[in-house]
C-alpha cells in the first residue's frame, strides 16, 4: 500500500493538477514514443530506395555505379552480341539468311573462342561515358515525372527514352568500331577507326545515329515501363530489401528486355546494316576489274545502305520481311540477361556505396 500509494504520489506531482495520473496511460505513451523512434531508426537504416534521387547522393557515386553496371553487361554477354551481329550483317557475293550453326563455325574458325571476344576493347571505351549519361538522365527524369506519384507507365517510358537517347550520343561511334571488328575486318580498334575516317570519313561514324536512336528510344521506353509495371504487380517495393524482392527484382528487368528486345528487332537489323556494310564493294569510280589491279583503294566510296527508309525498302525488296527478323534469337537471349546484369549491378552497387 505504501509504494502504490508513493507511485500515485508521485504521478500527481508530475501530473502537477494534484489529481492522480494513471500510471497504465503513461507506460502506453512511453511505449509508444519509443516505438514511434524505433521505427524511424529502421526506416533511416532500410531506406535504399535504390531508383530514387534526391540530389543527396554524391554524382560520382552515380558514375561508379553506371560504368560498373555497363562494363558488366557488355563484357558477360559480349559473345552473344558478336553472333548476333554476325547474323544480321550482309556481306557481298555471300548469303544472307545463314543459320546459327554456319555463323558459330565462322567465328570459331575466324579467330578460335577469342573471336566472340574481338571489339571488346572498343566498346568498354564507350560503354563507361555512355551509362554515366544514361542513368544520371534517368534518375534526373524520374525524380521529375515520377517522385511521390502513382505508378505511369507512360511517365516512365518517357524516362527511359531520355536515358537511351543521351546514352546512344555516346555509344553509338563505338558500337560502329565494335561491329566491324566483330565481323574480323580489323585486329584493333585503333586500326579500325583510322581506317573508317580514312576511307569512309567521320560521318561514317555516326550514319546510324536516326536509326540507333530511333531503335533504342522505344527500347529503353519499353524496358522501364514494363519494368515499373512488373515491379508494381509483384510488390517489389515492399520487399526490395529481401533476398526474394532482389531475385524477383533482377527477373522483373530481364523480362522487361526480353520483351523490349523483340518489339524492336526490326529496328536493330536496319541499325546493324548500316553500320557494317561493305561500303568499298559499291564504288563509283571504275569498274570492279580496274579496282582489283589498283595497288591503292579507292577513296571515293557509295554506301549500298542509306539511311533509315532507303535500307528498310533495300531489305524488303531484295530479302523480304523475314529478314528484318535475323539475329532475333541471340537477341533476346542476350537481352534478357544483359537488362537484368545492368539494372541489378546499378542497383546492387548505388546502395552498397549510399
Amino acid at each position: 500500500q505504501i509504494t502504490n500509494m508513493s507511485a500515485i504520489g508521485s504521478e500527481a506531482y508530475l501530473d502537477g493538477r494534484g489529481g492522480p495520473f494513471l500510471e497504465k496511460e503513461a507506460h502506453k505513451r512511453m511505449e509508444a514514443a519509443q516505438l514511434r523512434r524505433a521505427a524511424g531508426t529502421e526506416c533511416q537504416a532500410l531506406d535504399l530506395n535504390w531508383e530514387e534521387w534526391d540530389g543527396k547522393m554524391p554524382f560520382w557515386k552515380h558514375a561508379v555505379a553506371g560504368s560498373c553496371a555497363g562494363i558488366m553487361e557488355h563484357v558477360g554477354m559480349f559473345p552473344l552480341d558478336t553472333l548476333k551481329t554476325c547474323m544480321q550483317a550482309l556481306r557481298p557475293g555471300t548469303a544472307a539468311t545463314r543459320g546459327m550453326g554456319g555463323v558459330l563455325r565462322e567465328i570459331v574458325g575466324r579467330g578460335g573462342t577469342w573471336g566472340f571476344m574481338h571489339g571488346c576493347t572498343a566498346i568498354i571505351a564507350g560503354t563507361v561515358p555512355a551509362h554515366i549519361c544514361l542513368f544520371t538522365t534517368y534518375e534526373l527524369t524520374k525524380n521529375r515525372l515520377l517522385d511521390g506519384r502513382d505508378h505511369d507507365p507512360c511517365r516512365a517510358a518517357v524516362c527511359g527514352a531520355a536515358a537511351q537517347f543521351s546514352h546512344d550520343l555516346f555509344l553509338t561511334p563505338a558500337d560502329v568500331v565494335k561491329q566491324r571488328m566483330q565481323l574480323g575486318s580489323h585486329s584493333s580498334a585503333t586500326k579500325c577507326l583510322m581506317n573508317i575516317v580514312r576511307l569512309e570519313g567521320v560521318p561514317a561514324l555516326f550514319r546510324s545515329m536516326p536509326t540507333t536512336l530511333a531503335m533504342n528510344m522505344p527500347f529503353g521506353a519499353v524496358l522501364v515501363a514494363v519494368n515499373e509495371s512488373l515491379k508494381d504487380i509483384m510488390g517489389l517495393e515492399e520487399s526490395i530489401h529481401t533476398r526474394r524482392g532482389l531475385v524477383s527484382y533482377f527477373f522483373s528487368a530481364g523480362v522487361a528486355g526480353g520483351v523490349a528486345a523483340s518489339v524492336t528487332q526490326p529496328l536493330d537489323v536496319i541499325k546493324t546494316r548500316l553500320q557494317t556494310q561493305d561500303c568499298l564493294s559499291h564504288s563509283i569510280e571504275g569498274p570492279p576489274a580496274a579496282a582489283s589491279q589498283s595497288a591503292q583503294p579507292c577513296v571515293t566510296l557509295r554506301p549500298k545502305y542509306d539511311g533509315f527508309i532507303a535500307t528498310f525498302r533495300t531489305i524488303m525488296r531484295e530479302e523480304g520481311a523475314a529478314a528484318f527478323f535475323y539475329g532475333l534469337a541471340p537477341r533476346i537471349l542476350y537481352t534478357i540477361p544483359a537488362a537484368a546484369i545492368c539494372w541489378g549491378t546499378y542497383d546492387s552497387i548505388k546502395s552498397f556505396i549510399m
